[in-house]
């Protein structure tokens, strides 16, 4: 059994990670998510705006967090395993799952105002940006 208690030194460097995954959620705006051109916008599939940009947003920070993720992994590779960063990382990133969902209700609400028509999403709007 793993032991759950991050060493100092480790905290600083996950809270600093997460510091940074936070400003940009924190500088991320609906046309952020719209320039992506996401398969999620393109498919149709989804029809409901919040799982719709959940989505979108979720693809959005993943390949956002892929870069920092390896950089930290590589700065801290001679003190930890990539698998043990990975569990106190998950761990320690509540703050972070806390404002992910708050920008995604805000989102969500800008995108439910500039592209929902008689309750559906106006996919042809969507198609012309």
């Amino acid at each position: 059994m793993m032991n759950f208690i991050s060493p100092k030194w480790l905290k600083r460097e996950i809270d600093g990670f997460n510091h940074t995954r936070i400003e940009i959620l924190h500088q991320t705006d609906l046309n952020d998510l719209i320039a992506t051109r996401s398969v999620f916008f393109r498919s149709g599939e989804i029809t409901n705006a919040g799982e719709l940009i959940y989505h979108v947003l979720n693809e959005f920070m993943t390949k956002q967090e892929e870069k920092l993720f390896d950089n930290l992994k590589q700065k801290l590779k001679s003190r930890i395993s990539t698998e043990k960063l990975g569990q106190h990382l998950a761990r320690l990133s509540y703050e972070y799952e806390e404002e992910f969902n708050s920008r995604l209700n805000r989102l969500t609400h800008e995108f439910l105002k500039n592209y929902l028509i008689e309750g559906r999403i106006n996919w042809s709007r969507l198609a012309k940006l």
